[in-house]
């Protein structure tokens, strides 16, 4: 029994240090491809058109949730795609595709709150509305929080009612 409890623990040692000596197939292949993209895109915001359709639909699967939220990583991939296939069939298109970051500037920032004026924005930009930004159009408080404030404020005034005529109901009685 005690010979079988050493064995185990050599073998399970061994194992320990061959995972941790021996390189793995992930470590072997280097970088993958989509981190390779990510990395490109992060730096300015556009994906260069130069790497192979495979790496462009790893990189869709691998989409961070950040990212594809609030960003337009998905989109800006998506045209890299088009064009690395467009000039797989001889086609010219450009090297680098995306939109780019917008650049925050001092004159757009306003009470800890950073806001970009583009009078060029595009028709489609949600921080544009009527030719307004919609940090021009903010007036305070949500109006969301203020409803549910108010109905929390009628909810405790109501329990409170029924407290006091609990208590005089009590009183009543010899």
């Amino acid at each position: 029994m005690i010979l079988v409890k050493r064995l185990l623990l050599l073998a399970s040692v061994l194992a320990g240090v061959c995972a941790v000596a021996l390189p793995g197939p992930a470590s072997a292949a280097g970088t993958p491809c989509r981190n390779k993209i990510f990395n490109n895109w992060y730096r300015d915001g556009k994906v260069a058109s130069t790497y192979p359709p495979s790496c462009y639909r790893d990189a869709l699967k691998h989409i961070p949730t950040d990212a594809g939220i609030y960003s337009s990583l998905i989109d800006d991939i998506h045209a890299a795609l088009r064009a690395a296939i467009s000039r797989g069939h001889g086609v010219s298109v450009p090297r680098v595709v995306g939109r780019g970051f917008k650049p925050v500037h001092a004159a757009g920032v306003k009470a800890r709150s950073v806001v970009v004026h583009n009078s060029r924005a595009a028709p489609h930009d949600p921080a544009v509305v009527g030719g307004t930004s919609l940090a021009d159009t903010a007036s305070g408080a949500p109006v969301p929080i203020l409803v549910l404030g108010g109905i929390a404020l009628a909810l405790v005034a109501a329990g409170a009612i029924g407290v006091g005529v609990r208590h005089a109901r009590g009183r009543g009685r010899p």
